[in-house]
């Protein structure tokens, strides 16, 4: 049985058999022509949820930020290390990007930390629970809208919820506004089942979550007004 490293190295030599091996000549042509890809990715950090593997994706079609949770700060003109927002910034000033995707999934542990009860034996986690306060206002609402709901179901809904929050806080920077009002932009916030592998696409004019099909896609691409 393979250990975790030698896994990697199979891995890599399978890659470079796909990608290396004289006929295909996609790594040449990001090489000569540079990345283009039109469509940026948040996504989480989660080992399970891999947004081009869900997607079909290769090589140069994604510009793919992940993080815990799938957060977007709100924009902070403070002189701190900003990854997420350096990364939006790049992908959608220098690469025009046309599409952000705010990508969560079912069973997110940071959204669950949420909802734990503190333990006092408990090793504290101080960068994450900074970071996943992010996600507060979202965990508010569902403590304040569905107190009548099972833990789990509450933790589905924040997970969703926490993406519209995230909507919200792209649309803090100005530069984001400006494209999406301009229709140079278009925010997506998508939802993926680990479990039965759909995803459901936020609905700008409903405020639902709908199944990612074909028929439902003109409204799911388009800009609520």
């Amino acid at each position: 049985m393979l250990d975790e490293f030698e896994m990697l190295v199979q891995g890599y030599a399978a890659f470079r058999a796909s990608y290396f091996n004289g006929d295909n000549e996609l790594y040449g042509k990001l090489v000569e022509e540079g990345q283009k890809p039109k469509i940026l990715m948040i996504a989480c950090s989660d080992s399970r949820v891999d947004p081009a593997i869900v997607l079909g994706c290769q090589p140069g079609d994604l510009f793919v930020v992940r993080n815990v949770a799938n957060l977007v700060p709100p924009c902070e003109s403070d002189q701190g290390y900003h990854g997420t927002s350096a990364a939006l910034e790049f992908g959608i000033k220098a690469l025009k990007i046309k599409h952000v995707v705010l990508f969560g999934h079912t069973r997110c542990g940071g959204i669950q930390s949420l909802f734990e009860v503190p333990q006092e034996n408990k090793e504290k986690l101080s960068f994450i629970e900074k970071w996943m306060g992010l996600a507060r206002p979202a965990f508010e609402k569902v403590q304040q809208e569905h107190t009548h709901l099972p833990l789990e179901d509450k933790i589905t809904t924040c997970e969703q919820y926490s993406l519209l929050n995230s909507l919200e806080n792209l649309m803090s920077f100005d530069w984001i506004r400006e494209k999406v009002e301009t229709n140079q932009l278009v925010l997506h916030a998508w939802y993926f089942d680990i479990q039965t592998g759909l995803i459901y696409a936020h609905d700008p004019h409903t405020t639902i979550f709908k199944p990612l099909i074909q028929e439902n896609l003109q409204t799911l691409t388009e800009r609520s007004s």
